[in-house]
């Protein structure tokens, strides 16, 4: 066996200690990593539920906009069939009909009133 040296003893503790102060640095450097990675997870988690959030808020308004674009279609279509349909043969008599009457009391209270008055 070889006999160590007081120089070679004194090189050997300098370089373990070398090592253990690294290691010692490698565990802290272990556990900053370990924190980040935690709230990268944690962030993740965050975005992950905005993400969610996000997209079901577009379905919702897409859903939204088909139901309002296909109501005003309908009332569209509602308007110009109504518009296009004009005024039946039978409401346009009944219309005529009521006008004649109205016409024909007016007449009648005003000529009444009128011969009521000269008879005074």
């Amino acid at each position: 066996m070889a006999v160590e040296t007081l120089k070679s003893a004194y090189d050997r503790g300098v370089a373990d200690g070398m090592i253990q102060i690294r290691l010692d640095h490698h565990d802290e450097r272990l556990a900053e990593h370990a924190v980040l990675t935690a709230k990268l997870a944690e962030n993740d988690r965050v975005l992950t539920a905005v993400v969610q959030t996000l997209t079901e808020a577009r379905v919702s308004d897409a859903a939204t906009r088909v139901a309002t674009a296909q109501a005003l279609k309908e009332s569209k279509e509602n308007q110009d069939a109504q518009a296009k349909a004009g005024w039946s043969p039978a409401a346009k008599i009944i219309t005529i009909l009521g006008a004649v009457l109205t016409a024909s009391i007016l007449i009648w209270a005003l000529l009444d009133r009128i011969s009521s008055a000269l008879a005074k």
